[in-house]
């Protein structure tokens, strides 16, 4: 019951019990559109961290590929971020865990760092990467999804206030 539940699911969002670990990936992608469009060093960075450390095979990267080119719809990364959440509590038979889910949001973050427009900033994760975070963070129960950055520039005093 349960597995025919997710795999409605997942054939929803074009996605099937051979690739559906390319879901991994999406936090990272949802944070890479938030600005609107995705530079290419997250781009390579998305790809270098899908080759490097997920396995999501031939037909996952055909998926990883398209939501790259073309970004999903609000209601489709709400409804794969859902999924994985899903997944995570699931029985051991779809391959992800519940100690994974942080370490997808630090991922997403990561390709927050990657922007173009992010390099050499001060705090180089944009508003919109920021708010981003925050969803991500949310949907997957995790921390309050506040980046690194945001956390240094609370604790950062400016150098007036120093004097």
């Amino acid at each position: 019951m349960l597995h025919d539940r997710m795999s409605t699911s997942l054939k929803h969002l074009g996605i099937n019990s051979t690739n559906y670990k390319v879901l991994k990936l999406l936090p990272l992608v949802y944070v890479a559109w938030a600005n609107g469009t995705i530079d290419d060093a997250e781009q390579g960075r998305i790809l270098e961290l899908a080759h490097r450390n997920f396995d999501i095979g031939p037909q996952g990267e055909e998926i990883l590929n398209g939501w790259l080119s073309e970004r999903p719809t609000v209601d489709y990364f709400r409804e794969g971020l859902h999924d994985i959440v899903f997944l995570a509590h699931a029985p051991d038979e779809w391959e992800f865990n519940v100690e994974e889910l942080q370490g997808l949001l630090i991922y997403a973050e990561a390709i927050a760092r990657a922007s173009a427009e992010a390099v050499g900033a001060e705090f180089s994760v944009t508003p919109d990467e920021e708010r981003a975070l925050r969803e991500i963070a949310a949907e997957l129960g995790v921390d309050d999804g506040e980046s690194w950055a945001a956390l240094l520039a609370e604790l950062t005093v400016p150098r007036a206030a120093q004097a």
